[in-house]
C-alpha cells in the first residue's frame, strides 16, 4: 500500500445494513399465507398438481420417512415466503397426513419416522450406502449388545446407592483396612 494512493477498502460502512433494503428475500416480507386452512390448500395444490407429489412419494418408496418429507415440504414453504416457522409447524400434522392419505392410495408402505431405533437406522444407512454386514461383524455388533444389556442390567440406574465394597473402596478403605461401622450395626 502506498502512501500517495492508499487502497480504500471495500467494506461496508458501520451500520449500513440498517439503512438497506431489507425486502430481498421471501422470508424478510410477511407471509403470503397466514391461515391454516389456506395453507392446507395450497399443501394439497403442491403436492397434487404436476410431478412435485410424486417425486415425493418416490422418496418415501426409497425408504425415507414422511417425517423427513414433510420437513422438506414445509421449509420450502419457508424459503419461498409462503408461511413462517411457526406456522409450518402448525402445518405440519395435515401435510403428513396429506402424504399418508397419497402413499395408501399408491399403495407404498411408508414409515413415519417417529419411532426409529438406532440398529433400524444404522440398517437403513447401510442400504441406502449399500453396505452389508458380513457373519463376523454380525457377531460382534450380537456381542456388543449383549455387553450393553449386562451393564444396564448391573448398574441400577444413575442415582441408585453404590454397593458397601464400592462406597468402602471410595473411602480409600482397602480389603486388610476395617471399613467404618454404622450406628444402626451397633446398636
Amino acid at each position: 500500500m502506498s502512501l500517495i494512493n492508499p487502497a480504500r477498502l471495500s467494506a461496508p460502512i458501520p451500520g449500513e445494513n440498517f439503512t438497506s433494503d431489507e425486502r430481498n428475500y421471501p422470508w424478510h416480507r410477511p407471509p403470503d399465507i397466514s391461515d391454516l386452512d389456506e395453507g392446507i390448500e395450497y399443501t394439497v395444490r403442491y403436492l397434487t398438481e404436476g410431478v412435485t407429489g410424486q417425486r415425493y412419494l418416490a422418496y418415501i418408496k426409497g425408504g425415507v420417512s414422511v417425517a423427513t418429507v414433510v420437513d422438506m415440504v414445509v421449509t420450502i414453504g419457508i424459503g419461498r415466503g409462503k408461511w413462517t416457522p411457526d406456522f409450518a409447524l402448525l402445518l405440519a400434522g395435515p401435510v403428513a397426513r396429506i402424504l399418508m392419505i397419497m402413499c395408501k392410495s399408491y399403495d407404498i408402505d411408508y414409515t413415519l419416522g417417529l419411532n426409529i431405533t438406532d440398529a433400524e437406522e444404522v440398517a437403513f444407512i447401510n442400504k441406502m450406502l449399500g453396505k452389508r454386514r458380513n457373519a463376523k461383524q454380525e457377531e460382534a455388533a450380537e456381542d456388543v449388545q449383549a455387553e450393553l444389556q449386562d451393564i444396564k442390567g448391573d448398574a441400577g440406574g444413575l442415582m441408585a446407592p453404590a454397593a458397601q465394597d464400592e462406597q468402602d473402596m471410595m473411602l480409600g478403605y482397602g480389603p486388610e483396612e476395617e471399613p467404618m461401622i454404622d450406628e444402626e450395626e451397633v446398636a
